[in-house]
Parts: structure tokens; C-alpha cells; sequence
């Protein structure tokens, strides 16, 4: 990269130096790798492209499922390891990993790399445990929004509360006889409805030998995000169509009815990130995106733009084939990322102004 280039990325992660995120995160290459051993779901939450996932007007988000080869995998892994040996490898990517059918082989493998390994799983589907717990993940997050079936399917739509609250017992009880070898923990989604079952999954939780933690709940998804801010901006500008790339005015689904429901029960929507923010100078590059902060890489070993977007199309080719430095060059001036940038959706992925949202 060019000396001005370096210079823009590092100023353009100013912004994220807040919390969670240091001045050392934010030099990593990358920090944070999502590996997507799987990228099939067993739910359709309607925060995800996952649950967004039908024909709207002519137009669909592009998927494929998918279990990473083997091989590929390894050669993954062994180049996250001498890219940043102090990387957090995510065995996930807007998916579930207890779907693949060797999970604890794909925890071992980054663990024999000194990788630190983490998940993240919706725990309707819980499977070779004795083999899960002996691989010693890092950390384990379960992902939920409700106590009760009725509130927990809104937002995690084709899951079922009782086989979740029986796999986090079933869990718990093998790692309390396990000696507690990682930590797993709740994070349950706030929404504006489900505030009064926080206090009774905590409590359960806590019985069941599990870590609870919660948070505001927010669009997931980039596509969806942006498209929902043209919607709701009388002067959205189309995206800019470029030389030897998709017409993104032409692929993208407008957002769907149950995506605009949900996002009246959140506490910040996507289109409120532009207040937000105004006090942040804007950037022509983001240190989010793909060889920076954030790399996903799918389970066909292709590179995401950046680890916010699932459409398989917003690809930025092989992750074996190049340096993150590479792919940072590749994404300046992305049409995908112009739009992004402009309603400052960046800034909102990554929760900056911590204060905002948790009041």
C-alpha cells in the first residue's frame, strides 16, 4: 500500500479505538478472522440476510450452504497464523457451527496453531459433546432473545426456547464435571419487547452453569442495512455502477416486510447512524472490512468484503491467493462500501458511542 493509504486506514480507525478495541487491535492483520467451516443455518432471524432470504420483487440474496474442505481449512489456518498469530478465529459466519459434522476438528486444528477459538451458536442442536468439551474452544457465546417461545421466536425465528434451555443444562452439567475448561455465556438481544425475560434467563443461566450477558440488539446484515437506509432517505443516491463489477441497483432485494418490523424494535435502527455519528469526519477507506479488522473467509475459501455482508457475490476472490494488504487496496472506493460509509453503517456495526446505546 501506499504511505497515504497506510496514513487513511490508521486515522480511519480512530473512531473504533473505544472499549473492546485498542490501538493493537486495530494495527492486526486481521484482528479478527471469521472462519466459515458451515455456512448453513437451522433459523431464519429476521436480522440476518439469512431471514431474508425470499424472492422480493424478481430479486434474492445469492447463498450457498456448505462444509469447508478439510484440506482448504487447514491451509486457511495456517495462513490467519503467520498473517497475525494473535488473531480470534470465529468458527462461523452468519451460521451454525454445531451443523458441521467435526466441529471439535476444526477447534483443534486452530488450536494447535495457538489460535484463540470462539464461536458463536443459536444451541438448538447440541452434538458430540464429550468431543466439543475436550476441544477447548476459548470462549462459547449462545445467542438468544427471549425465556419463553413466544418472545424468543420474533427474534430468532425457526428456534425452539425449550430444546435451547435444555441444551445449555445438558452443557453446563459437562463442563461443570469437565473442571469448567472455557467459558460459555448467554448473550441475549434486547429488543423492545423481551425486557422482561432477561431477569429470568440470567437466573437460569446462572443455574444451568452458564455466563449471561446482554445487549441491544441491531441489524446484522450490511445489505439489508443499506438498503433499508435508501429507503428511508429521500435523496439515496443509487449505487455507483463500476467497471468489471455487478450492477448492485439490479441484484439487491428491497428490504422485507418482516426486516422493516423488526427494525421498529430495536433500540438504534440503521438509519439513525448518521445522527449518531455526525461528529465523526468521515472516511474514504474503513478499517472494518476484509485484511483489516475483520476477515471472513467462506467455506468455498472465497474473502468477503467484509465479514457485515453474506451475499455471496460481494466477494473479493481467493483468500489463499493474497497479503490483507491486498485486499485493503482491493476495497477502497467499493461501491458496496461508498454506500456504507455514506449513512456511516461502519461506526453502528461496531456499537462506537457506547453511552448512546446503552441508555
Amino acid at each position: 500500500m501506499t504511505p497515504e493509504l497506510q496514513k487513511a486506514y490508521r486515522e480511519s480507525a480512530i473512531p473504533f479505538i473505544d472499549g473492546a478495541i485498542g490501538v493493537d487491535e486495530t494495527k492486526m492483520h486481521s484482528w479478527r478472522y471469521f472462519l466459515e467451516v458451515n455456512s448453513a443455518c437451522n433459523l431464519a432471524c429476521p436480522t440476518c440476510t439469512k431471514g431474508n432470504m425470499d424472492e422480493t420483487e424478481g430479486l434474492k440474496y445469492e447463498h450457498q450452504n456448505g462444509i469447508m474442505d478439510d484440506d482448504l481449512m487447514q491451509k486457511c489456518i495456517d495462513k490467519i497464523a503467520l498473517e497475525n498469530p494473535k488473531a480470534i478465529v470465529f468458527l462461523y459466519g452468519n451460521s451454525e457451527p454445531f451443523l458441521h459434522p467435526r466441529l471439535a476438528h476444526c477447534i483443534r486444528s486452530v488450536k494447535a496453531r495457538g489460535l484463540n477459538c470462539q464461536l458463536s451458536t443459536n444451541l438448538n442442536l447440541l452434538r458430540n459433546l464429550d468431543e466439543f468439551v475436550a476441544a477447548k474452544p476459548d470462549f462459547v457465546i449462545i445467542s438468544l432473545s427471549g425465556f419463553t417461545q413466544d418472545v424468543y421466536v420474533r427474534g430468532h425465528a425457526g428456534g425452539n426456547i425449550e430444546k435451547v434451555k435444555h441444551n445449555m443444562a445438558v452443557l453446563g452439567d459437562a463442563l461443570y464435571k469437565a473442571g469448567n475448561p472455557f467459558p460459555v455465556s448467554v448473550c441475549y438481544h434486547v429488543y423492545d419487547y423481551n425486557h422482561h425475560e432477561i431477569a429470568l434467563m440470567e437466573d437460569y443461566a446462572k443455574r444451568a452453569n452458564i455466563g449471561f450477558f446482554s445487549t441491544k440488539a441491531r441489524a446484522i446484515s450490511m445489505e439489508n442495512s443499506i438498503q433499508y437506509c435508501r429507503s428511508k432517505d429521500p435523496e439515496a443516491t443509487p449505487f455507483e455502477v463500476q467497471k468489471n463489477s455487478p450492477d448492485w441497483n439490479h441484484l439487491l432485494p428491497p428490504v422485507s416486510q418482516t426486516y422493516l418490523e423488526t427494525m421498529n424494535h430495536v433500540h438504534i435502527p440503521p438509519d439513525k447512524a448518521r445522527e449518531m455519528y455526525a461528529d465523526i469526519p468521515p472516511s474514504e477507506v474503513c478499517p472494518v472490512g476484509a485484511g483489516s479488522l475483520f476477515t471472513f473467509i467462506r467455506h468455498d475459501g472465497k474473502i468477503q468484503l467484509c465479514a457485515c455482508t453474506a451475499d455471496r457475490r460481494i466477494t473479493l476472490g481467493n483468500y489463499l491467493d493474497a497479503t490483507p494488504e491486498f485486499w485493503m487496496e482491493k476495497r477502497v472506493g467499493h461501491a458496496i462500501c461508498k454506500q456504507c460509509i455514506k449513512y456511516r453503517l461502519n461506526l453502528y456495526y461496531m456499537i462506537n458511542n457506547r453511552p448512546a446505546w446503552d441508555a
